[in-house]
């Protein structure tokens, strides 16, 4: 599926970790005696489909056009770049 449509691949796989990861926080890790909330559940698996799966696709993307190949000072310099750009919007 990741060869034949990337694009929706990645917008199901960061539902999928967006929608999973705030369950287990608000029922495992959130002790404030707060109900479940779905539509918070909704808006992140939403904000996950819509805008981070899509956006790292094409940044990731771009970055791999720009900085092409896997030795250690390209590597390097992407994870540079991902930790000083995309982690701070997303992280």
């Amino acid at each position: 599926l990741l060869e034949a449509q990337p694009l929706l691949t990645k917008a199901l796989t960061s539902f999928t970790g967006f929608t999973l990861g705030d369950i287990i926080a608000q029922n495992f890790v959130n002790q404030d005696g707060q109900a479940y909330d779905p539509m918070r559940t909704l808006r992140l698996g939403s904000f996950g489909f819509l805008i981070h799966g899509t956006t790292g696709h094409y940044f990731y993307g771009f970055l791999d056009s720009k900085l092409p190949g896997t030795k250690p000072q390209t590597v390097a310099s992407k994870v540079l770049i991902d930790q000083t750009i995309w982690n701070p919007i997303f992280g």
